[in-house]
């Protein structure tokens, strides 16, 4: 990336960490920062989370299995990819997305391809979230039990090029969830011999 401005960045130093808050899902770090021309003394807050894989699982036929549940940051129900926390302990990224699509879908695969990750919010958050596609999703032999009580989930097969659409609309109104769709655009456009 070029850039015509000399500016040079620097990190600003932190120390005296501590944390203000801590539940199962995250933690609230606090710091103490210096701004770089030292004439203020800052509080920086941040939410530690574990990471998170998100996967858009596709059929053979080309549709996209999507999970429909209620979300409660906004008390609403959002049409999502499966997706979720990696589990402590858990450090192949490929097994916490096939865990999660199990989970939540009680299908599986055997290709699955890894996609980039990102920072969902460098600004407040410490995790990355990790993409993945599930080609050719078939369902379990036997289903995995999982009885999670925040999960209340609705499957839908949503053709992708639709998909696509829903995303780039705003229709799936959860922004990791449209980026997954998004970035499996080429790979799928590939698979399914569809112009781009």
């Amino acid at each position: 990336m070029s850039n015509s401005n000399e500016k040079k960045l620097e990190l600003f130093p932190l120390s005296e960490e501590k944390t203000v808050y801590q539940c199962s899902i995250f933690r609230v770090k606090e710091q103490k920062a210096q701004s770089l021309d030292k004439k203020h003394n800052l509080n920086v807050y941040t939410l530690d989370c574990s990471n998170w894989v998100h996967v858009v699982p596709v059929t053979a036929s080309g549709q996209i299995v999507m999970v429909e549940q209620h979300r409660f940051g906004t008390n609403s129900f959002t049409l999502e990819v499966p997706g979720g926390a990696v589990n402590l302990g858990e450090k192949d990224f490929t097994l916490a997305a096939i865990r999660e699509l199990e989970e939540e879908t009680g299908l599986t695969s055997q290709r699955i391809l890894s996609l980039p990750g990102y920072s969902p919010n460098a600004a407040i958050l410490s995790n990355k979230v990790t993409y993945f596609i599930a080609f050719d999703v078939q369902p379990l032999q036997t289903p995995v039990a999982h009885d999670d009580p925040f999960e209340n989930i609705k499957l839908h097969l949503i053709d992708f090029k639709e998909a696509l659409q829903l995303a780039r609309t705003g229709q799936i109104t959860n922004a990791l969830s449209a980026l997954a769709i998004l970035l499996a655009e080429p790979y799928l456009n590939a698979k399914f011999k569809q112009p781009q």
